[in-house]
């Protein structure tokens, strides 16, 4: 599994997120930042929707990436199953090909 740690930022408050994954990620993109955009901001709104707040536009959330692992047999990139607890935003992305949902939580709360 692969994964990226990132801040973001809605108005002037700053939050902590971690992105899992296990697909490639390739050196052909636009910034890691913008290819976890649209499912950063999909599970804000699903969480903002569930508690009766109005939905954010991508202009009105920034992504900065912190750190980016790829995961392979040399590197060690297990965590425990109470890890999520430790950031605001908490994604881990469903297999490629899987008809599985994404597990997301926010807040500790499982979107």
């Amino acid at each position: 599994m692969s994964f990226v740690t990132f801040i973001y930022r809605i108005g002037k408050k700053t939050y902590f997120g971690k992105y899992i994954f296990d697909d490639y990620v390739s050196d052909d993109h636009n910034g890691l930042d913008t290819e976890i955009m649209h499912d950063v901001l999909g599970a804000i709104n699903r969480y903002r929707v569930k508690h009766e707040r109005p939905i954010l536009s991508e202009t009105e959330l920034t992504i900065g990436i912190l750190s980016f692992c790829p995961g392979n047999a040399h590197i060690p990139v297990y965590s425990s199953e109470e890890e999520y607890k430790a950031f605001d935003l908490y994604y881990e992305a469903a297999p490629s090909f899987s008809f599985t949902p994404a597990i997301v939580y926010i807040n500790g709360e499982i979107v």
